[in-house]
C-alpha cells in the first residue's frame, strides 16, 4: 500500500511538472508574440536608417492577403517571392534562419496567397480560389509595390507551384518585371506526376517496403480523372511522403524551425496557433496543379529567365524541367543545378543560392 502511495505521488509530481512546463512554454511564446515585425537593428541596437520590417493586410480583389516587407535598405531592388503549395505560406522568419531570406540584396516582400496563409477567412468563397484568380491577385500586389516604391520593375522569385503563379503573371504583365527566377520549376505537370509515381513505386519495390507499395496501389497512377478534389490531394500527400522518404532532402529537422516560429514576434499568439496555413488552397487547387503544361502554354518568355533545380527532384521532375528550360525562348536565360538536391534547393544549399543571386542574377 505504502509503494502505491508512494507511486501515485510520483505521478502527480511528474504530472505537475508537465503542467506547469507546459504553461511556462505557452506564457514564453504569448510574450513574444507582439504581432509586429523584428526590426534591422545596427551594432548599437538601433534601427538601421532606410530598412523597412512590415507586413500589412491589404485588400486584393475585395479579400485579405497578407504581405510582409522585410529589406535592410529600401533602395535596393524589390523581390516579390511566391510560394509553392499550393497553399504552402512559408513564414518570413524561416527564410532568415535558414540563411535564403536575401533581405541584405532586396526589399523582399513575401506574399500569402488567397486561400492560404494567415489573413485567409472562411469568409472568402472556394469558387474564387483559382489560378487565374491568384495570377491576378499577384499582378496587383506587383503593382502595389511598384507604386509603394516607385520601382518601374521588380524581381519575381516562384518556388514549386508558385513558378506556374509566377510564370503566368510574367506573361500577362511583362513589364511590371526585371526578371524570372524559378525554384523546382514546373514544366509538364501531368507528366511530372507519372514519373514521380513511378520513382516512388520503383524505390518501394526496391527495398520491399511493403507499406508504402500497398499505398501506393491504393491510390494508383496518375491521372486521377474519376477522384474528387479530397480524393485528388490524398493521392498526392500519399506519393509526395512516399518520394520524400526515398528523396532524402538535405533539410534539418531539428527543433530550431518550430522554436524560432513560436518566437517570432511577427505573429500574434492567436496567428500561431491558426490551423489555416495550407488549407483550402491545396485542396481546391490540387486539380489544377496536375493540369500545368508550360511547355504548351509559355514557350515564349520576354523577359531574362533563371532557373535553380535539384538533380534528384521528384515533385517537379528534374527531366522536364530542364527540357523546358532547353526549349523556352527568352533574351537570356541560365540553368543552376544543385547536385545531391532535390526540391527546395534554397532550403538545402542556401549558400550556393545567395551566390546565384550576387554573382549572376544582380551582376
Amino acid at each position: 500500500m505504502k509503494a502505491l502511495k508512494k507511486v501515485g505521488k510520483w505521478l502527480l509530481y511528474m504530472i505537475g511538472g508537465v503542467v506547469a512546463f507546459a504553461v511556462v512554454v505557452l506564457i514564453t511564446i504569448r510574450i513574444n508574440s507582439s504581432g509586429e515585425e523584428e526590426p534591422f537593428l545596427d551594432e548599437d541596437g538601433e534601427i538601421v536608417a532606410n530598412s523597412i520590417a512590415i507586413h500589412e493586410n491589404i485588400d486584393v480583389n475585395g479579400v485579405p492577403q497578407r504581405i510582409t516587407i522585410r529589406g535592410r535598405d529600401v533602395s535596393n531592388p524589390i523581390l516579390l517571392r511566391v510560394h509553392g503549395g499550393p497553399g504552402s505560406a512559408v513564414p518570413p522568419v524561416i527564410s532568415r534562419i535558414n540563411g535564403f531570406d536575401l533581405e541584405d540584396l532586396f526589399t523582399v516582400c513575401y506574399w500569402e496567397q488567397r486561400g492560404a496563409g494567415i489573413a485567409y477567412t472562411t469568409d472568402i468563397p472556394d469558387s474564387t480560389i483559382t489560378l487565374n484568380q491568384i495570377v491576378s491577385d499577384g499582378l496587383l500586389v506587383t503593382d502595389y509595390l511598384r507604386k509603394k516604391f516607385d520601382k518601374e520593375k521588380i524581381f519575381i522569385e516562384g518556388s514549386s507551384w508558385g513558378t506556374a503563379v509566377s510564370a503566368f503573371m510574367v506573361q500577362e504583365n511583362p513589364e511590371f518585371f526585371h526578371a524570372y527566377i524559378g525554384i523546382g520549376q514546373m514544366a509538364n505537370q501531368p507528366l511530372s506526376e507519372k514519373l514521380s509515381y513511378d520513382f516512388a513505386m520503383t524505390q518501394a519495390q526496391s527495398q520491399n517496403d511493403t507499406v508504402s507499395i500497398r499505398q501506393l496501389n491504393k491510390i494508383g497512377r496518375p491521372p486521377y480523372p474519376n477522384k474528387s478534389n479530397e480524393e485528388m490531394a490524398e493521392a498526392c500527400n500519399v506519393q509526395r511522403t512516399v518520394v520524400t522518404k526515398y528523396e532524402r532532402p538535405r533539410i534539418n529537422a531539428d527543433f530550431s524551425g518550430i522554436k524560432a516560429l513560436l518566437l517570432d514576434n511577427s505573429m500574434t499568439f492567436d496567428e500561431k496557433l491558426s490551423p489555416n496555413q495550407d488549407v483550402p488552397a491545396f485542396r481546391l487547387l490540387w486539380p489544377t496543379c496536375f493540369q500545368i503544361n508550360l511547355m504548351r502554354d509559355i514557350p515564349k518568355w520576354e523577359i531574362p529567365v533563371y532557373i535553380m533545380h535539384g538533380d534528384n527532384d521528384h515533385f517537379t521532375e528534374t527531366s522536364l524541367a530542364k527540357a523546358y528550360f532547353d526549349s523556352l525562348e527568352a533574351p537570356s536565360k541560365e540553368w543552376f543545378l544543385f547536385e545531391d538536391a532535390t526540391h527546395p534547393v534554397q532550403f538545402e544549399y542556401p549558400e550556393k543560392y545567395r551566390s546565384i543571386y550576387i554573382d549572376e542574377i544582380l551582376r
